[in-house]
């Protein structure tokens, strides 16, 4: 299997701004990380290739599952309910996108995750 470094090596990927990263669904483990995903959970690139995504989002499983199945069948899905949990052990809030991508290995999730700390920590009127 394709190590997740050169999965997507030298595309639009790699340069995005937003974070990203691609897991495998089958072994929910990220297979690939952008460098703005990386930076947003404190990992480093080899620090992220193989991380089981229960260290990521340690109580939500069910609620990832549940948006695994709908990605599945309508081939993407978003939520602004989960968190994502830092190398540190900080919880962000984010707002997540996931997209089903078919590649050589078989099927990966891409997810693309927007940081809503800021959002959420706003008084309101």
């Amino acid at each position: 299997m394709t190590r997740g470094r050169d999965l997507m090596a030298g595309t639009f990927f790699e340069s995005a701004r937003e974070p990203a990263f691609i897991m495998d669904p089958r072994e929910n483990r990220v297979v690939a990380a952008n460098d703005a995903g990386c930076a947003l959970l404190g990992y480093s690139r080899d620090e992220m290739i193989g991380l089981h995504v229960a260290r990521i989002h340690p109580s939500e499983m069910h609620e990832l599952g549940a948006l695994l199945s709908e990605v599945a069948r309508n081939g993407r899905a978003s939520t602004i309910k989960l968190t994502c949990r830092t190398k540190r052990g900080t919880f962000l809030p984010t707002e997540i996108s996931l997209h089903s991508i078919a590649i050589d290995e078989g099927i990966r999730i891409l997810g693309l995750v927007q940081d809503r700390s800021d959002h959420r920590e706003r008084p309101t009127r």
